[in-house]
């Protein structure tokens, strides 16, 4: 099953780096990545890819649903969310940025439904799950802490760094937005992690400290470490894996803490067929 699992996340990782191909060959000017650029585009696409395919394996979603909730998941997580930083903080311009965004929705729309039948789970399985109760009030302090956790992850792991590698203030110098902007910018950010957050706690099988997990790797891979894996033009090589290791670890132990604090308890036993594990 382990390695029908990774080769089938082999040919996602190729589905990927296609559609993004395809797209900036129809709709942009830019040029073809050589073999060694090639080469960590699909090192990125293939973690991206075997964290989706975990989410697919274990979800109680079948056909357009599940295909839509990847659609949700990669999109929002690993492009629009990531973007809306990017602009904010001056590295990519408002062109850019929309470019990006329509790219990245082109490859979500095309690539979900066609994993989701790859991992021949198009069908899904038969799951029963029912959750205690959680009241109005319940859930809205719930969500209001989420978002201002993030808030707390974000600015302490960006002043850890900030203290950490003073060489990072040679590439933003001039690209830092008024501290104001900066701040309310995390809110409606954090509500998008929050969502995506509930969305996987209530729509998969397994255990809530493996969904924990699996949540704490979709924000760490799909919203840091992926995105900043292949060389570009935007950023140096220093500063991506400088971010990568700040966004990445904060991201990964705000996604486990954020899943404990929504995550609710069964009220039965799940009622299903069995689904192996990759």
């Amino acid at each position: 099953m382990k390695s029908n699992f990774y080769l089938k996340s082999i040919l996602g990782a190729l589905l990927l780096t296609l559609l993004n191909m395809l797209y900036q060959s129809i709709f942009t000017d830019v040029a073809f990545q050589g073999p060694e650029g090639l080469s960590y585009t699909l090192l990125s696409h293939f973690l991206v890819v075997c964290v989706l395919g975990i989410y697919v394996l274990h979800s109680t979603l079948k056909g357009i649903r599940l295909a839509l909730s990847v659609i949700v998941i990669y999109y929002i997580i690993g492009n629009f969310n990531l973007l809306i930083e990017a602009y904010i903080f001056n590295v990519t311009d408002r062109s850019k940025t929309l470019e990006e965004m329509l790219q990245g929705l082109f490859v979500a729309l095309f690539f979900a439904p066609t994993f989701v039948y790859l991992l021949t789970a198009w069908k899904g399985q038969t799951h029963h799950m029912k959750f205690n109760g959680r009241s109005i009030f319940g859930w809205s302090w719930r969500i209001v802490f989420g978002i201002f956790l993030y808030l707390l992850f974000y600015l302490t792991a960006g002043m850890i760094l900030q203290t950490t590698y003073p060489g990072l203030m040679d590439f933003y110098k001039d690209k830092i937005p008024p501290i104001d902007v900066m701040i309310l910018t995390q809110f409606p950010r954090g509500l998008i992690f929050v969502t995506v957050a509930i969305l996987m706690l209530r729509t998969s099988t397994l255990s809530l400290m493996k969904k924990a997990i699996l949540i704490g790797l979709t924000y760490a891979i799909l919203g840091a470490i992926a995105p900043l894996i292949p060389p570009n033009e935007l950023m140096p090589a220093n500063i991506r894996l400088v971010h990568g290791f700040e966004v990445g670890i904060s991201n990964f132990l705000y996604g486990i803490l954020l899943s404990y604090l929504l995550g609710q308890k069964m009220a039965k036993p799940i009622a299903a067929n069995t689904v192996l594990e990759p």
